[in-house]
């Protein structure tokens, strides 16, 4: 069994907020300003999709704005600790009211159960919650940042040499 419990001296609740958010968009391709955004429970499942690939991530709702339908995802992310045996209490009832220190300790955890136990394999964010209710609107970092001085040339396209 892959068990949940580690001590809260190994590092993982050292993580500071700026260096989770970084890890949490880098993971999942999102553009996430605040650990308060965590709280409807979409996150956390699409983080052990990120591990385990096996995730009802169609059955999450990244659009979920109500107290109701955060519970829902939080009962998808039950099911996927209770299938791979991670034994680790959600504390549901916290994490829905959005509140910092709630949602810093659980995404702290969330990290440190990922580094523990990533395999390394490839994973795209964007494809796994494709469909899934509310993915359409969620803000992605931008592949093409915007060029640094305002009258820069945009980059030439090497279409001469295509066809030849």
């Amino acid at each position: 069994s892959m068990s949940g419990a580690f001590g809260i001296h190994e590092g993982a609740y050292f993580v500071g907020r700026n260096e989770l958010l970084q890890w949490l968009n880098d993971l999942l391709q999102l553009d996430y300003k605040k650990v308060e955004q965590c709280c409807s429970g979409a996150v956390y499942c699409q983080i052990l999709d990120a591990l385990f690939g096996d995730i009802p991530i169609k059955k999450v709702n990244f659009a979920a704005k109500l107290e109701h339908e955060y519970i829902k995802n939080y009962k998808v992310l039950q099911s996927v600790f209770e299938k791979h045996g991670i034994d680790k209490p959600i504390p549901v009832e916290r994490l829905v009211k959005g509140r910092y220190q709630d949602n810093l300790e659980f995404l702290q955890w969330c990290k440190r159960y990922f580094d523990i136990h990533d395999s390394g394999a490839n994973y795209d964010p964007i494809a796994r919650r494709n469909g899934a209710p509310g993915s359409a609107a969620l803000a992605t970092p931008s592949k093409n940042p915007p060029p640094k001085e305002k009258d820069a040339a945009p980059p030439k396209r090497a279409d001469s040499a295509q066809g030849r």
